[in-house]
């Protein structure tokens, strides 16, 4: 993971923008993401950018296995 760009670990999050509805998003071990539900890959420059436009994430605990 390029943690130069972004601090968030891999895994899902919720995210939301202002007053947009929530959205899932996986983070990927190499920093960069996926938009849950659609084949859209943002790489770790875009997953930096969306933090620094103000979006929040919330980090989803993984189900006890």
């Amino acid at each position: 993971m390029n943690t130069n760009l972004h601090n968030l670990k891999p895994g899902y999050y919720w995210y939301t923008m202002a007053n947009d509805p929530l959205a899932v998003i996986h983070i990927h071990d190499d920093g960069g993401a996926t938009l849950m539900g659609t084949d859209y890959r943002l790489t770790p420059e875009g997953v930096a950018d969306m933090l620094r436009q103000g979006e929040r994430f919330v980090w989803i605990e993984p189900p006890q296995a």
